[in-house]
């Protein structure tokens, strides 16, 4: 039961320092990170949900995710998930509703990451971003 115990505070200590800010053992990187995006998630903390995911490479939490959030028509939260993403083509719908939605800095990161210049020259010429 020790190994449980150690997640826990692990877990907790993740979340109260920011996924950036915790250097994880690799061995239990991947579990562990698991368990911090999954309880962000369920927080609404979507933005380090998406970077606790992505820093485990958990590419089908990271889709799962933003496939849940963009069926209710949540975009932006979505775009937290995406953006960690390869899949191209969920990035660039979530970048368009983003800009639907008014989510103009979601749109742009998305943008920026698919090198889609054009795009990104409309925001700063319509939004300013």
């Amino acid at each position: 039961h020790k190994k449980t115990m150690e997640y826990g505070i692990l877990t907790k200590l993740i979340i109260s320092k920011g996924v950036d800010n915790v250097n994880i053992p690799e061995s239990i990187k991947e579990k562990t990170l698991l368990d911090v995006g999954t309880i962000l998630f369920k927080e609404e903390s979507y933005e380090e949900a998406g970077k606790a995911f992505a820093k485990a490479g958990l590419e089908q939490e990271l889709l799962a995710a933003g496939d849940w959030l963009a069926r209710q028509g949540r975009f932006p939260n979505a775009a937290y998930f995406y953006k960690f993403c390869q899949d191209r083509k969920r990035m660039e719908a979530c970048a368009h509703e983003c800009m639907n939605q008014g989510a103009s800095q979601q749109a742009k990161v998305l943008f920026q990451i698919l090198g889609n210049q054009n795009m990104l020259v409309f925001l700063q010429a319509n939004f300013g971003v």
